[in-house]
């Protein structure tokens, strides 16, 4: 939209009215001209239209899509009389721009000021709590009271019970959310997927994959976004051949082309350890999509081929690809697992300068401690760990404890442990390590008063689990556990391969 003619004009030479204005305001919120907000806002006082709620209401609209979400508010509360289709367009624009406690705190307003929310307030208070996630359950439970207050009076549009449905997962409330879904009447794609999705973050990869056989049977069509999230729960379960199988449905479907479902196959084969694969799946997209170049580059770093994810990271810059910080962590941790402590250094000086910097995060500076403990500059690490500018990190302390065990420094090995235990209390396995490094040096007394502690508390640490895919099943052992069927014969074979490795041992 051309600025000839603001802010008394129309484009054309004639007078502004009613009609112009909305259109002009609908023009400008389409390509989010944040230069228009201010000479339209004076057209609009300028023809007296001010107390208009549905010209206001879009300049408030604009304002919102322009980033100036405090001018929206001014503009908002300018307004002689705001009915339900202002308040809703303030709630669903803040929950849009990221700022959900402003939407929830309009939608409060709004029912306190009298006026009744409809579905469609309510679908932008559930995006905004699902935004925030648990700290947001409570609001979110009073939004599913209301929806389920609205049902008695007739049905309920399938995009506000999506929504709530959304709101449970994301608020880690899954077996809520599994309770809705098991009424709804109506389960179209958008919930399938939403159910699936909050299964595969609440860490039941399993049941998310028997949700898309559930789908699938009910005759409901996979979309992209279903396929990508089956192919990331077989790349969680590490269940390559499952994986195969649904790199062939998507071919099938004609999603191959889709980046989200490019981006879950190469993930998804990295972590099944068949990086050629996902690299052949990467080369064959052609694509300058940033967050694939950094799925590949993290998986060349996590199977040691430091100088593919490096070159990678370089060939980016060449390209006109935005390194994020997502990538610049995957290339730190590249660095990091292959002892690169020169490598990393650069990467990490280069987050600060010039066209390349990007906001820094805690996770770069852990990654970086990370490289520091792997390659033992233990006493640099606890320094450079210290004077972070962040409140030091679990994943930093993480890595300078398990550095010190292997290093056989145990006196740092207690000050990591020690600020574990104060910055994650409730993660039992911190009181363990603790314990186990007073022990180490022999410092009974210690060691005995941390375990009566965790005997009070009732600590326990939670055993350990493997799996491995083997034909048509996947095996689980858990530390200790003498239930597996065949542990006698897992037994004798791993004995008979202690022989075979101490012979092949040279003398």
């Amino acid at each position: 939209m051309s600025r000839r003619g603001l802010p008394w004009q129309s484009p054309a030479g004639e007078r502004w009215d009613a009609t112009s204005l909305a259109g002009a305001l609908k023009a400008a919120a389409g390509v989010r001209s944040a230069t228009h907000v201010m000479p339209l806002y004076a057209v609009l006082l300028k023809l007296g239209l001010s107390a208009s709620a549905i010209l206001a209401t879009s300049l408030a609209h604009l304002a919102l899509r322009c980033g100036l979400p405090g001018y929206a508010r001014r503009v908002f509360d300018e307004m002689p009389h705001r009915d339900v289709v202002s308040w809703t367009s303030l709630i669903t624009g803040h929950a849009h721009q990221g700022l959900y406690q402003d939407s929830l705190a309009l939608l409060r307003r709004m029912v306190i000021s009298g006026v009744v929310p409809n579905g469609y307030s309510l679908s932008g208070a559930l995006l905004a709590c699902a935004g925030i996630g648990s700290g947001a359950l409570a609001a979110g439970k009073e939004i599913h009271a209301r929806v389920v207050k609205m049902s008695l009076h007739g049905s309920v549009d399938a995009v506000v019970e999506n929504g709530v449905l959304d709101m449970y997962t994301r608020c880690g409330k899954i077996d809520y959310a599994r309770k809705l879904f098991g009424v709804m009447l109506v389960r179209d794609i958008v919930a399938w997927n939403s159910m699936m999705a909050g299964c595969l973050r609440s860490g039941q990869a399993e049941e998310a994959l028997g949700l898309f056989s559930s789908m699938v049977s009910s005759g409901v069509d996979a979309d992209g976004f279903s396929f990508a999230i089956s192919v990331d729960a077989c790349g969680e379960l590490a269940l390559l051949k499952q994986g195969m199988q649904a790199h062939a449905r998507v071919i099938r479907g004609g999603f191959d082309s889709d980046v989200v479902v490019r981006n879950s196959l190469v993930d998804m084969y990295a972590k099944c350890g068949c990086v050629d694969s996902a690299g052949l799946v990467f080369r064959d997209a052609l694509s300058l999509d940033a967050v694939l170049w950094t799925t590949m580059i993290s998986a060349y770093g996590k199977f040691g081929r430091v100088h593919d994810a490096i070159c990678m990271f370089d060939r980016m810059s060449q390209l006109g690809i935005k390194r994020d910080g997502v990538a610049y962590l995957a290339v730190l941790s590249a660095c990091s697992h292959s002892g690169l402590v020169k490598e990393g250094w650069n990467y990490f000086k280069l987050m600060f300068h010039g066209q390349n910097s990007v906001k820094m995060q805690p996770e770069h500076y852990g990654c970086m401690a990370d490289l520091l403990c792997r390659s033992g500059y233990l006493e640099e690490a606890l320094d450079f760990i210290t004077n972070m500018p962040f409140e030091s990190s679990i994943a930093a302390w993480s890595a300078l404890l398990n550095s010190c065990r292997i290093h056989g420094n145990a006196k740092l090995g207690q000050l990591a442990a020690s600020r574990l235990v104060q910055l994650d209390p409730e993660n039992h396995s911190n009181w363990v390590a603790l314990s186990n490094v007073h022990a180490s040096e022999s410092d009974w007394h210690e060691t005995w008063m941390i375990r009566e502690s965790m005997s009070i508390e009732c600590v326990k640490k939670e055993p350990g689990c493997s799996w491995v895919e083997l034909h048509d099943g996947v095996h689980v052992f858990l530390m200790a556990d003498q239930s597996q069927p065949e542990l006698v014969d897992v037994l004798q074979t791993l004995d008979s391969l202690k022989e075979d490795i101490y012979w092949l041992m040279p003398t």
